[in-house]
């Protein structure tokens, strides 16, 4: 009897532990190892780069003010909604690892970090990486949404699983947009027009609306979880 009540006692105990930690939730996660996120109410919306660090340069287009550009259009789209929170609102730097206890300070939120890519002049077309398997969906939404408004498609990677400091640090669902390649000449014509960085900004806030209405529905099957260590900065990069 006493082994019965001890029994009875610990699965009560992991049942009230269940439905204080919900699957695809607001609650905090080290290592992303759940579903994603569905019904969130706050975007935290990070511009890459910013001050001393330019990020990429090509063609006269600087990375830091094409990203900060993008970045206010989400805001602007998803305003509303959503509570929108800038990681930068000007052109200033934040350190990754604060990048990351910023987002760690809000729950039932998602971070969308946003960038530019360089590399061979041939390369063009977006990119989104994430890690964890809560950023899967979302990701891949929105690779989906700029792939089918990108006019140009060359040697990209597309999606893909990387672990990063913004992609895995994190304990809430983050993701690293590539919005495209600033060293491919016809890319960085479409970059530097305004009409061309609403479209990117669009095209990123609608996938954000959609995993929040929908969560992982329609998004095939979820990649099983990695248990690997934090990003650090002397990682090498593969």
């Amino acid at each position: 009897m006493p082994l019965l009540r001890h029994v009875f006692g610990l699965c009560l105990l992991l049942t009230l532990v269940s439905c204080q930690s919900p699957i695809g939730g607001g609650s905090h996660s080290t290592y992303g190892d759940r579903p994603g996120p569905k019904g969130f109410t706050t975007v935290i919306v990070d511009a890459g780069h910013g001050g001393k660090d330019s990020g990429a340069r090509s063609h006269g287009l600087e990375e830091k003010k094409l990203a900060l550009d993008i970045a206010r259009r989400v805001q602007k789209d998803l305003a509303g909604p959503f509570k929108v929170v800038l990681m930068r609102n000007s052109d200033y730097f934040v350190e990754l690892d604060e990048r990351v206890r910023v987002a760690n300070r809000y729950g039932n939120a998602v971070l969308v970090s946003i960038h530019l890519n360089y590399g061979n002049r041939r390369r063009a077309g977006p990119e989104t990486y994430y890690w964890r398997t809560d950023s899967y969906a979302m990701a891949k939404r929105v690779q989906q949404n700029l792939s089918r408004m990108a006019p140009y498609q060359s040697s990209n990677a597309g999606l893909v699983r990387r672990r990063l400091r913004l992609t895995r640090n994190p304990s809430i669902p983050c993701i690293l947009v590539e919005c495209g390649y600033l060293t491919h000449s016809g890319e960085s014509r479409q970059l530097s027009r305004s009409q061309y960085r609403e479209d990117l900004a669009w095209a990123i806030s609608r996938a954000i609306r959609d995993q929040a209405h929908e969560g992982d529905a329609g998004m095939g099957t979820l990649p099983r979880p990695i248990y690997a260590p934090p990003s650090k900065a002397t990682d090498a990069r593969s």
